[in-house]
């Protein structure tokens, strides 16, 4: 009787695959420490390092598409760069013929779920057992995402168990080997193990089913089907992910298609040249062969595909910059304004990721910013905080990368002057954003708390920052200095009494003993970063808003600067 496809294991599968994926990534970015990250990049620096680096992982792990999802992990962590992350993954093309060997020789078989069922074990109690911050609940993420990942594949592949039997390779006896190259392609795709696959052709040809050619085929398509496991994982992933999804895609096309063509002289070479006789051996010969000299021929050209790939998957409101053309300068004039626009970009950025850390939306401009604010990430309706935070950093220091060009050239004294202006301002409302965001776990605990006092200060505080950027995006609509300068000056002066009230009261509270100890000290710290970040900004408004006397006067107010 024919066995239906599971499509509730199938989408279970694809689920946990996913959610396994994005577990691992988030627990690689937290527990990655800077010598965690000089050896990575150490181990995989230049391609044949990267290739060999794959192929030991891919041989101790026993599956390529397990390699392809760490390093898609890795690549979204930003733990290692493009180039690297093609090496390991053309490597690990040649790791996996390696299950093939033992399947011939011993008849060795991975079980996955035997290896994810621990993992989810020690990941979950780890998860369960430790505090909020620690690095044992993100060491327990780690292994639990990997766990669930690996899981997920094995749903994927029992749920679609009984697709192997809808192809029967006796009946394609006579079929063009092209056929099999799909057979391979299509069973594959379904049951996500390249070396499954494998493993079935080995089968057909001890069972003398199949000749070796047809079983060599099936090999070939076995590789392509692999690439949907890396598409998968690249979907709903980063630029940098869709990037190494594609370059594994070409990899495998290119080398497939060579092998393909060449399948009958390869395979005479590994039964004459070689002198292997036996077609088991053969086959996972021909397998091992055809995968390195498709790393062979790649080898050389990962810097030029790299940098090619780096040109794909680029939206143009997606570019970081949207003023600034990186290496045009030759107006100085001009190329001083377009950094004075990217700094209004960053700092409005700045503002929308401080109201949106306090679930308020970004709903004040400040300066005539719809088209700037397309695409990014901040201004959707559920902006992702922590890549926008790691987005405005990148944005700062390509503007200060690009000022810094521009002060080495021939500048007069008034563009030499707002420069100098700017590249404070881009600091100072980042600056802003970091103190905000420092405070994150401390509005945690205000929503969190069953203390009706204690979590009403949370909706003062709230309202307190809806206010200040609410005054804040009308100074800009000023065409007079002087009324911009007063206005800066009145926010900072109110801003100044709020916080002071804040304080008093919190004291006041303190007398009352209505408050615990804890509670006071949350409280003194929100109100005390709170303002930091509210000079900041103002001091990054000054520098951008006010012209050089302007500027000058607001810093040497008390705390202006």
């Amino acid at each position: 009787m024919r066995h239906s496809i599971d499509y509730w294991q199938l989408a279970a599968g694809l689920g946990l695959f996913l959610f396994g994926l994005h577990l691992l990534e988030v627990a690689l970015a937290r527990l990655a420490g800077r010598p965690f990250k000089q050896f990575l990049k150490a181990s995989t620096a230049g391609p044949l390092r990267g290739v060999v680096a794959g192929a030991l992982a891919t041989a101790a792990l026993q599956s390529s598409s397990v390699v392809s999802l760490i390093v898609l992990a890795f690549v979204g962590s930003n733990l290692i760069d493009l180039p690297a992350a093609i090496a390991i993954v053309f490597g690990s093309n040649v790791g996996t013929t390696v299950t093939g060997w033992l399947v011939a020789g011993l008849g060795f078989k991975l079980d996955i779920e035997a290896l994810s069922l621990p993992l989810i074990a020690a990941g979950g109690l780890a998860v369960a057992w430790s505090s909020q911050a620690s690095r044992l609940r993100q060491a327990g993420l780690l292994l639990l995402g990997f766990g669930l990942m690996l899981l997920g594949l094995n749903y994927m592949k029992t749920g679609a168990a009984a697709a192997a039997e809808w192809f029967d390779p006796a009946a394609m006896a006579g079929y063009p080997l092209i056929a099999f190259v799909i057979v391979g392609i299509l069973v594959t795709a379904i049951i996500q193990s390249s070396s499954a696959t494998v493993m079935l052709a080995l089968s057909a040809i001890y069972a003398g089913i199949i000749e070796l050619d047809a079983a060599a085929a099936v090999a070939i398509g076995a590789d392509l089907g692999t690439t949907v496991t890396a598409v998968l994982g690249a979907l709903a992933g980063s630029d940098d992910k869709k990037r190494v999804a594609l370059a594994i895609f070409i990899f495998n096309v290119v080398t497939n298609a060579i092998t393909f063509i060449l399948l009958v002289p390869l395979l005479d070479f590994v039964q004459i040249v070689l002198g292997i006789s036996d077609p088991l051996f053969a086959l996972v010969a021909f397998h091992s062969l055809f995968n390195t000299l498709g790393v062979l021929l790649f080898i050389p050209v990962i810097p030029v595909m790299s940098r090619w790939l780096n040109a794909r998957f680029v939206d143009p409101d997606d570019r970081l910059l949207r003023h600034i053309k990186p290496g045009i300068t030759a107006i100085p004039e001009a190329a001083v304004g377009n950094v004075s626009k990217e700094t209004l970009r960053l700092i409005d950025q700045a503002a929308a990721l401080n109201l949106a850390m306090f679930g308020l939306p970004p709903d004040h401009h400040l300066y005539d910013a719809d088209e700037d604010r397309r695409s990014v990430n901040v201004f959707a309706q559920r902006p992702d905080l922590e890549r926008g935070y790691a987005t405005l950093k990148e944005l700062e220091g390509e503007i200060l990368a690009h000022a810094l060009e521009l002060q080495r050239g021939a500048l007069e004294p008034d563009e030499s002057g707002r420069l100098g202006r700017l590249i404070p301002a881009c600091r100072n409302a980042v600056h802003s954003v970091k103190s905000v965001r420092d405070v994150q776990h401390d509005l945690e605990r205000f929503r969190d708390s069953v203390s009706d006092r204690f979590n009403a200060y949370l909706g003062q505080f709230r309202e307190s920052v809806r206010e200040f950027y609410e005054v804040a995006s009308r100074i800009n609509a000023e065409d007079m200095a002087t009324v911009r300068f007063e206005n800066i000056v009145n926010l900072k002066q109110t801003l100044r009494q709020s916080h002071d009230r804040m304080h008093q009261r919190i004291y006041d509270e303190i007398e009352l003993g209505e408050l615990r100890r804890d509670e006071i000290s949350t409280l003194l710290n929100v109100n005390r970063e709170l303002y930091a970040a509210h000079q900041s900004f103002l001091a990054a408004l000054a520098d951008t808003m006010l012209d050089e006397e302007g500027a000058e006067d607001f810093a040497s107010l008390p705390g202006g600067g």
